[in-house]
């Protein structure tokens, strides 16, 4: 059998800009070495979840990995796993995140958040955290699992549905901190419980710097067959992230960490040593991820994003 290897440029994907003559970055960039790949190879497109949509990244590698809407289990599950925490099917998860806000016209508008590296700001959002990591609403309880720079992972346990909505607006220049709304009847008493333990928060934060906890990516464990079940091999997960680890092991995957660093060109090199070792080891599947082509979109600068491009070639 022929072994299976994926190596992913995560948002190489790209749109025209002026800037590059109405070309895209991939097209302005000189890639060599992948237009051989292409030319010597099959090329096409797959669609995560449907022509015209843009899935979150967890979504679409969830069906990349070949496997259903239904059994996808949430992204704080995997942010979950992928910082070694155990996972009971009964619990319901969010991913909460502690965050400075300010009151604007009657809602409340987050400013930040702790500053990564600052040993006072971490050691403060801990402590803010502990205040509110044991709290009971409604027949509730929420307890929360701290993963480090003010983020937790929040269990509702006593029967809870995660079919709720998220308080984190994600862009938090246009929208407030949101009111958890029910996506199902059923999840009404998860919703108004998830908003009280929210003003619970708020009350036992008034007057700090970080004096709110935001909610998002809810979900719970799902069944789901192991890759090795749904597609007959077994292998690794090369990445870098908490939650990419996480993906990897609800799938059965062996997560590998290998950070990236500001040299995407030995980046990638590192990745294509490690995917040779396992590959020499006997593996049939191997599948790396790169977010250096992501991180250089996110800099809205298309020169960037052809550098980059560039690199990755080399």
């Amino acid at each position: 059998m022929h072994p299976i290897v994926v190596v992913l440029l995560d948002g190489l994907g790209d749109r025209a800009h002026e800037s590059l003559g109405g070309r895209t970055a991939n097209e302005a960039a000189a890639t060599p070495n992948l237009d051989a790949l292409a030319a010597r190879g099959s090329c096409g497109v797959l669609y995560a979840v449907g022509p015209g949509r843009a899935p979150s990244s967890e979504v679409a590698h969830w069906s990349m990995f070949g496997y259903r809407q239904e059994e996808f289990p949430g992204r704080a599950v995997l942010e979950a796993l992928g910082a070694g925490q155990d996972v009971d099917p009964d619990d319901v998860l969010a991913f909460a995140a502690l965050r400075p806000s300010e009151e604007r016209d009657g809602a409340l508008w987050l400013t930040g958040r702790p500053r990564r590296g600052e040993d006072e700001e971490e050691d403060e959002a801990s402590s803010l955290l502990a205040r509110c990591a044991d709290i009971e609403v409604d027949g509730l309880r929420f307890t929360l699992s701290e993963l480090g720079r003010g983020e937790a992972i929040l269990r509702v346990s006593g029967g809870a549905d995660d079919r709720v909505t998220d308080t984190d607006a994600f862009f938090r220049d246009r929208y407030p901190v949101l009111r958890p709304q029910a996506a199902a009847s059923e999840a009404e008493r998860t919703a108004r419980a998830a908003e009280k333990w929210t003003r619970d928060v708020l009350d036992r934060l008034a007057g700090e710097r970080f004096n709110v906890i935001t909610l998002k990516w809810w979900g719970r464990a799902r069944p789901a067959p192991t890759f090795e079940e749904r597609h007959g091999v077994t292998g690794s997960f090369i990445a870098a992230s908490r939650f990419m680890h996480g993906l990897a092991r609800a799938v059965g995957l062996e997560p590998i960490e290998l950070a990236e660093t500001d040299d995407p060109t030995a980046d990638l090199e590192r990745r294509l040593g490690r995917i040779r070792e396992r590959l020499d080891a006997g593996e049939t599947f191997v599948f790396s991820h790169q977010k250096a082509a992501d991180e250089a979109g996110h800099t809205k600068d298309p020169a960037v994003k052809q550098r980059t491009t560039e690199l990755l070639d080399k």
